[in-house]
């Protein structure tokens, strides 16, 4: 099981004694399961990976007691503390990238001794809470599995080699929806290898060294004319952005590999699914905080402004922004509680026609408008971002609002389009666009507005085919 878990090779050793860590190495190398090690301490021959360029780790095997004795041991509030900022140090070096998946085994001579205090590093809040704080600890002692020699060195137990790995596998063997994703690790590491393996398809017919590479440049270079055509490659006015032509069109090749892969390969069943009826998914959806996944599944913040779906913020009303909102909204509904609290603060039963509207329109200047934030969402083809064909920025006029107005928008209006709830800034949100409010900006006008996020893929193709529908809608012939 354990090579399930962790064959792509995001496994890392930490030992500052080589000779006790090398029989885990030679034990990781017959599982075959890739591996980084470290003295986790810079001046080693070791040394962590540098921090400039951070990687991300599946499995971390740790020391606990790393280059230093404490006499006493841990007693003192001093030693506390200089154990504390050593392994801290170690962990925040390793875990740059903020790691939240990795699988923590402590590996220790004084396991006993220090896992407590080691643990106590997890609840420093304001660095451990919620980025860097283990998936799932796993406690060994390495006096269970080594034998020290005469000469001070430290042998691994073979016939401990298979408890070792069963251990490990009783621990992991809890973790079904990890696994799966894993698996999912593994097909994405895959695909990654196919689509190489495609290209490389081409050129491994020739038989000189030179030639092969020669030819390998001559292909990526087609590769990036393919995806920004000939006027756009030859446009470009620097190389970095040839070469994200040739990445973007790889990364197309591989999004079909890793469909095909995860179709044709079947990966291990994960069995612990809850839904089975309406009512599973009721629960499901009220213990996981919909609007918190949906902002991983719905939006993303990439380095990048100008890109398909990028979200700006409106400086100042939109023109006719009041005009969207009372279209798109069912104002009576919105402010039925409020009508019914004016009521009842006036004593009063019933409330002229006129009157009613007055105070409909008011709730929603007081009340609603204040909350909108005014947006424009960009829909120009990423294609001609790319290819830097843009003469002008194609934009959708729109807000986002508290999901507490959700219910009360229309559900019927072809030119309308609302997101599903989702997390932003703390809040819960969603998106309304006007297709009706469909207008073009300049490459320079674009780069001044007010940037908030992107959304992803799937939502902006669904928006670009409803405003497609919506701008070339069929007339009726009648008389």
């Amino acid at each position: 099981m354990i090579q399930q878990y962790f064959k792509t090779g995001k496994t890392i050793v930490i030992d500052d004694q080589y000779e006790e860590a090398k029989p885990l190495l030679d034990a990781l190398t017959r599982l075959h399961i890739p591996f980084i090690y470290s003295q986790g301490k810079p001046n080693s021959d070791f040394p962590l990976p540098d921090r400039k360029n951070p990687f991300h780790y599946n499995l971390v095997f740790m020391d606990l007691n790393l280059d230093f004795k404490f006499t006493g041991g841990l007693s003192t509030e001093g030693n506390q503390k200089t154990f504390k900022g050593l392994h801290s140090q170690i962990l925040n070096n390793l875990l740059k990238n903020n790691n939240r998946s990795f699988i923590l085994i402590i590996w220790s001579n004084e396991e006993e001794e220090y896992k407590d205090h080691y643990l106590n590093i997890f609840e420093d809040e304001e660095k451990y809470s919620t980025e860097k704080r283990p998936y799932k600890i796993i406690s060994l002692s390495k006096p269970d599995f080594f034998q020290e020699q005469e000469d001070g060195t430290f042998k691994f137990l073979e016939e401990k080699e298979t408890e070792l790995k069963e251990k490990i596998d009783e621990e992991l063997s809890k973790l079904e929806a990890f696994n799966l994703l894993c698996e999912w690790d593994k097909v994405v590491s895959q695909s990654a290898g196919d689509t190489i393996d495609d290209i490389m398809g081409l050129v491994n017919h020739i038989s000189d060294e030179n030639q092969r590479e020669v030819h390998l440049a001559k292909i990526l270079t087609a590769m990036s004319i393919a995806y920004s055509g000939v006027e756009g490659y030859l446009s470009y006015p620097d190389d970095q952005i040839r070469t994200d032509s040739v990445l973007l069109t790889l990364t197309q090749l591989l999004n079909d590999d890793i469909d095909r892969n995860v179709l044709n390969k079947r990966q291990q069943e994960f069995t612990a699914w809850r839904a089975s009826n309406i009512s599973d998914i009721k629960q499901i959806r009220s213990d996981i905080n919909p609007s918190l996944l949906n902002n991983k599944l719905l939006i993303f913040q990439p380095n990048k402004v100008d890109l398909t779906g990028s979200v700006y913020k409106q400086a100042s009303d939109i023109s006719g922004f009041e005009q969207i909102f009372f279209d798109s909204y069912d104002v009576s509904k919105a402010s039925k509680e409020y009508i019914k609290g004016y009521k009842k603060e006036n004593d009063l039963k019933t409330i002229p026609y006129d009157d009613q509207r007055k105070l409909e329109n008011d709730y929603c200047i007081n009340e609603v408008f204040s909350k909108a934030i005014i947006i424009e969402l960009n829909l120009s083809p990423l294609c001609d971002i790319v290819q830097d064909k843009i003469v002008y920025h194609r934009l959708v006029s729109g807000f986002i609002m508290p999901a507490e107005f959700y219910n009360v928008t229309k559900n019927d209006l072809a030119y309308f389009v609302k997101s599903p709830v989702f997390n932003f800034e703390d809040k819960d949100v969603f998106i309304g666009l006007d297709l009706r409010y469909f207008t073009s900006c300049t490459k320079s006008q674009i780069e001044t507005k007010y940037y908030l996020f992107t959304l992803r893929t799937n939502l902006v193709n669904d928006i670009q085919t409803k405003l497609a529908s919506h701008v070339s809608r069929l007339g009726v012939l009648n008389l």
